[in-house]
């Protein structure tokens, strides 16, 4: 691992970012994961990671394809690469269609993680919950109904506010869902009955 040179991709991000070069600033966030071979951030590169990936995160190409900003957490850098491996094809236009079995697989990630979150709220273990459903969006790609479940579950649990947030982020992608908003109008009525 040479330190040095993933701290130089790493601080070349934002420049690309600025230069409106953003499949190269991608690019050099994946080979900066790759140059740790597999292996967790010596703690001197960890913020540099964290400032590269909130540059990439923040742009509006990235918010094009993905609701959710994805970020640093040591330990997590392998998938941190598959992730952003993959939408550096996305910006290249290279992502052909998924086969069978890696979108089988991305579904069922899905929907463990949405019945783990499901299954947290069933304890009263609403901070657990969310880290699960945050999860979830790693592995959405069109899947509107994850927004209506999630949204639904945490109703159910009684948590209004959260699930009007997965409401309003469902209706961003899809205005007209008329399931999100049959739960938008329930979790208000819900909520104002609550607040009495």
């Amino acid at each position: 691992m040479n330190a040095r040179k993933i701290r130089e991709d790493l601080g070349r991000i934002r420049t690309c970012i600025q230069r409106r070069d953003y499949p190269r600033a991608v690019f050099l966030l994946t080979t900066a994961l790759q140059d740790l071979g597999g292996l967790q951030a010596p703690t001197d590169l960890r913020g540099d990671f964290r400032t590269a990936i909130a540059d990439i995160c923040t742009d509006p190409a990235y918010k094009k394809e993905y609701a959710q900003p994805v970020a640093y957490q040591p330990g997590k850098e392998r998938e941190l690469l598959a992730f952003f491996n993959k939408f550096y094809k996305q910006v290249m236009g290279q992502e052909d269609e998924e086969d069978y079995e890696a979108t089988l697989q991305r579904k069922l990630n899905l929907d463990r993680c949405i019945s783990n979150g499901k299954k947290f709220l069933a304890e009263h273990k609403v901070q657990e919950a969310d880290e699960c459903f945050a999860e979830a969006f790693k592995y959405y790609k069109n899947e509107l109904a994850a927004y209506g479940m999630i949204a639904r579950a945490l109703m159910e649990a009684g948590e209004y506010v959260r699930a009007l947030g997965h409401v309003k982020k469902g209706l961003t992608e899809k205005p007209d869902d008329a399931e999100l908003r049959r739960i938008a109008e329930e979790c208000l009525r819900l909520r104002a009955q609550a607040n009495r």
